[in-house]
């Protein structure tokens, strides 16, 4: 028995189908899921394999990290609709338990959106935490070698 879900990110709706033994379908692609002794998960596809990282996190904030870049989604079960997409936020959170390993863009810095301003270290992988918009970064609120707890704000854009 399979089981629907919708995955909502950035005001986009994407459709993951559990099929079972491993596999899902999502936006119709059929993907191979391989659990990884260390936490990671092996995807495979028609293109090859990649890494990714995925964990449930705190309950109103559930993320994925692949590709060096951290996602927040809200899963919806089949039949329910997302919640609509509200202004992009402005938040720069620990998505989990982390190391913070160095401080790319320190206070009063110029950014673009997507530039790199605080990377983590967990599970011996980088978590990059990215400026979500273009600005001028308000505050850092954390400092190299600080361990941060999931949610933590790591970083601030002035209005």
């Amino acid at each position: 028995m399979s089981r629907r879900y919708a995955i909502s990110h950035g005001g986009a709706v994407h459709t993951v189908e559990v099929l079972g033994g491993g596999e899902v379908r999502v936006d119709g692609l059929v993907l191979r899921i391989d659990g990884l002794p260390d936490g990671r998960c092996l995807i495979t596809d028609e293109a090859g394999r990649r890494s990714l990282v995925a964990h449930a996190g705190p309950p109103h904030a559930p993320w994925l990290f692949a590709a060096g870049t951290v996602w927040r989604v809200e899963v919806v079960p089949e039949g329910a609709r997302p919640r609509a997409a509200g202004p992009a936020s402005d938040e720069m959170a620990a998505p989990m338990p982390a190391t913070v390993v160095a401080i790319a863009a320190a206070a009063g810095a110029a950014v673009a959106a997507g530039d790199p301003v605080v990377v983590l270290e967990a599970m011996k992988m980088e978590l990059v935490v990215r400026a979500p918009r273009d600005g001028v970064i308000a505050a850092v609120h954390c400092r190299v070698g600080e361990l941060v707890r999931p949610g933590a704000q790591l970083a601030e854009l002035a209005p």
